[in-house]
């Protein structure tokens, strides 16, 4: 329970496919591939913009969707803070996810919860772009296109986290543009960003959620 719980609150977005973009110019050795994809993309250390997530559940008619902004500072964490339908914040951290509602505040500790210290990783890096560190649980295969573009799926190499996810789709340019995170229940997760810009540094304010 916990688990989908997560899931449904977290940032997880389009469906497409890899085969049918015959502009795209696709690398034979997955090294470069990783490579160039990530010169594509902004390091800036920290990320803001907006989403929109549609969360589809098996045996529910209609989908779950949230709006609201986001903040990935590398290294740190993940903000997610919702604002439709209700209003809600997560914060991921590698130690630790909070959760706060008008209910009160959460949270779980990634040594007292099997997993969840993964879980964070893996949601920091979808967020961040890092493909290395994704590349290190997933089979990753994509293409180019023009300048920035750029599209791959991720499928676990591990049998225990294929139980969990059984496949990510992404897109993007200098941003991840889109995801849709498959899990292996059935249930999946679609969602868009927009208007992400970089910066430097968090204020005050954001730095003191992540403490």
């Amino acid at each position: 329970m916990r688990r989908r719980t997560l899931l449904m609150a977290a940032p997880v977005g389009v469906s497409f496919s890899l085969w049918i973009r015959s502009a795209s110019a696709a690398t034979s050795n997955p090294s470069e591939w990783l490579t160039e994809a990530m010169r594509r993309m902004d390091d800036a250390p920290v990320i803001r913009g907006e989403f929109e997530q549609t969360k589809t559940i098996k045996g529910f008619k209609k989908p779950l969707v949230s709006r609201g902004l986001f903040l990935m500072a590398k290294g740190q964490g993940v903000l997610w803070q919702t604002q439709t339908p209700f209003a809600s914040q997560l914060i991921v951290t590698r130690d630790r996810m909070t959760t706060v509602t008008e209910g009160g505040m959460q949270q779980m500790d990634a040594r007292q919860e099997p997993g969840l210290r993964a879980i964070n990783e893996l949601l920091m890096s979808v967020l961040g772009g890092d493909l290395r560190a994704l590349s290190a649980r997933f089979e990753i295969t994509g293409s180019l296109s023009g300048a920035r573009a750029w599209v791959m799926t991720l499928v676990p190499k591990d049998a225990a986290l294929a139980r969990f996810i059984s496949r990510i789709e992404m897109e993007g340019a200098q941003h991840v543009q889109q995801v849709r995170l498959t899990e292996g229940n059935g249930d999946s997760s679609l969602i868009r960003f927009a208007h992400q810009v970089g910066s430097d540094r968090l204020t005050p304010a954001e730095q003191a959620r992540f403490n």
